[in-house]
């Protein structure tokens, strides 16, 4: 591939991937909002508590795209060594991603004739899960196939 990033995007996405993720986390179980009330105080006053969304908004929104971020550098830089095998191993992953998604896409929306309705939480649940599942499929299969199989 024409495109990809030098080799040492790979470890910037190591580190960026797993603390955006981690932020992510913390923001969902309200450590953000926690840390705000504890620092500034309580959000006694309407104006307070708009501030203390808008915060809690923007820390979801940086760490999610920090962790897709991440997610791509780790996927689209170069290897130490780039030849055919990689690019091979690195369409057949991109492949057997795209097909992970798509069954699981097929799964949801016959799961809507039991579930009925999921709202509009669960939508949102569903395609972030379904970005995600792409990537780490991609990345563990291609991790998996070049490292293990093909390395030893």
């Amino acid at each position: 591939m024409k495109f990809l990033l030098p080799h040492s995007f790979k470890k910037t996405g190591a580190i960026i991937a797993p603390t955006g993720f981690i932020l992510w986390l913390c923001m969902q179980r309200g450590a953000i909002t926690w840390i705000l009330t504890n620092v500034f105080g309580e959000s006694t006053n309407e104006q307070t508590s708009s501030v203390y969304h808008i915060v809690n908004v923007c820390v979801a929104i940086i760490s999610f795209f920090s962790f897709l971020g991440g997610l791509y550098f780790i996927s689209f830089s170069r290897e130490k060594i780039e030849d055919e095998m990689v690019e091979r191993t690195r369409l057949e992953s991109f492949q057997f991603a795209a097909l992970v998604q798509l069954i699981f896409i097929i799964l949801f929306f016959l799961s809507l004739l039991v579930i009925h309705e999921p709202g509009e939480g669960g939508l949102m649940l569903f395609f972030i899960s379904s970005i995600m599942l792409f990537w780490i499929c991609f990345i563990g299969r291609f991790n998996y196939i070049l490292h293990i199989k093909f390395r030893q």
